[in-house]
């Protein structure tokens, strides 16, 4: 792996776990000495992650990690639903026999870890950051898949800016085994309703962990 690579992936984590918080300069010298590069893969890191909308450069002030909100979340599940239909649909044409085996794989391996109840958040992640690309990718279209990857990132990191919770895959597993079977089916119907099925109950489920505080804090004012 390249050392621009190297940086821009332990930079894109910081940012989108809010290690790095939204709004804050970019201390080039500190991520440096954190990711183990130079100043010029650092800067190759940062022109990529400015193009993903994940930091800002400023003209003679440096990079700065970009804003980002609870309500940039809801907007953003609503551009990535019609993003991910498509993707789903396109895929359902064009996937092909050893993209199926990966995703195969890929539910295999979070079968395994549901199993082992694994909690870090950051392979629940993992795996469905997995997912989303490979679809994406099978939908052959680039400039689809490079949208998706900006989408998912931006996403989540509004997610953990605002401490709203993440989805795990002991809800999501059912999910990923009904979306390879609607690919495998070559369906794009059937693909399109698995997707939507998916990302909907994500949200659903998620706008109920933010109101239930609210409606217990009511209930208790009641009381």
């Amino acid at each position: 792996m390249r050392l621009s690579d190297v940086a821009y992936h332990g930079l894109r984590n910081a940012i989108i776990k809010a290690e790095l918080l939204p709004g804050l300069p970019i201390d080039e010298k500190n991520c440096m000495d954190m990711l183990g590069v130079g100043r010029t893969p650092l800067r190759e890191a940062l022109q990529r992650l400015a193009q993903e909308d994940l930091v800002l450069a400023v003209p003679q002030r440096g990079y700065f990690v970009s804003s980002t909100s609870a309500s940039d979340f809801f907007q953003l599940q609503e551009f990535r639903l019609q993003a991910e239909v498509m993707a789903a649909r396109m895929a359902a044409v064009r996937i092909s026999s050893g993209q199926l085996d990966a995703f195969a794989s890929l539910i295999e391996e979070a079968r395994i870890g549901v199993e082992a109840e694994r909690m870090d958040i950051e392979w629940h992640l993992g795996i469905d950051e997995q997912m989303h690309r490979l679809i994406a990718e099978a939908s052959g279209n680039t400039y689809l898949a490079q949208a998706l990857t900006r989408l998912y990132a931006l996403s989540v990191r509004s997610l953990y800016v605002s401490r709203l919770p993440v989805a795990l895959l002991f809800e999501d597993l059912k999910d990923m085994v009904e979306i390879h079977a609607a690919l495998e089916s070559r369906d794009p119907n059937i693909a399109e309703a698995a997707m939507r099925g998916h990302l909907r109950v994500s949200a659903t489920n998620l706008i109920r962990s933010v109101e239930a505080p609210t409606r217990q804090v009511r209930a208790e004012v009641k009381k």
